[in-house]
């Protein structure tokens, strides 16, 4: 592992334990043992290193995403296995991450929901596609108007201050996404469903 990459990981950790405002230069040099002046030969400033730990994540993310799915035997197991890794990544990341990210970086933040949209690249409309070949989607479904409806309720999902406080993840996506998945699967998919996501425990 070379110095870049060093000071790239452990500048993920810091900026997803405390935040990206309460992190400075100084801690991640320290937190590394090396001087300040390294750091500053790899990133010209604070916002460069930010800029290439986002990244470095979105790439992680997105091969972890395309790992699940190669891995997964079915569509709706697919979705279950990336719904139980986005609830445990989340939970990892100290919500002021998310919060200083939207208010001191919209120009990045951006970026990403662009790089994010829905198209026949995006990680949904994959999943949706391979839904309809195995016979757990409806075949009529306009893939593309789906995906963008997927992609617009999981960012509504994501929002603060819409849900009364204290709504967790899993309550949103038992009473949101799970009923809208129900409506445009097959019975082989419903069946899948209730496997993976049991109606009866939705409020347990």
């Amino acid at each position: 592992m070379d110095t870049k990459e060093r000071i790239i990981l452990k500048s993920v950790e810091l900026f997803k334990k405390a935040g990206i405002r309460q992190v400075t230069m100084d801690q991640i040099a320290a937190a590394l043992g090396m001087s300040k002046r390294t750091i500053y030969e790899m990133f010209k400033d604070k916002d460069e290193l930010l800029w290439q730990c986002l990244l470095f994540m979105d790439r992680q993310n997105e091969d972890e995403m395309e790992a699940i799915i190669s891995q997964s035997s079915n569509a709706i197991e697919a979705l279950y296995l990336i719904g139980q890794h986005g609830e445990k990544k989340k939970a990892d990341i100290n919500p002021l991450f998310f919060d200083d990210f939207e208010k001191l970086y919209p120009e990045m933040r951006s970026y990403f929901v662009k790089r994010n949209q829905p198209g026949n690249e995006s990680i949904t409309y994959a999943i949706l596609k391979r839904g309809i070949k195995e016979g757990i989607f409806r075949k009529e479904l306009n893939l593309a108007v789906v995906d963008v409806f997927i992609h617009e309720m999981m960012q509504t999902c994501h929002k603060t201050g819409i849900f009364p406080d204290n709504t967790n993840t899993r309550v949103i996506i038992d009473n949101i996404i799970i009923p809208y998945f129900r409506g445009i699967s097959t019975k082989k998919g419903l069946e899948l469903i209730e496997k993976h996501f049991p109606f009866e425990q939705m409020y347990k």
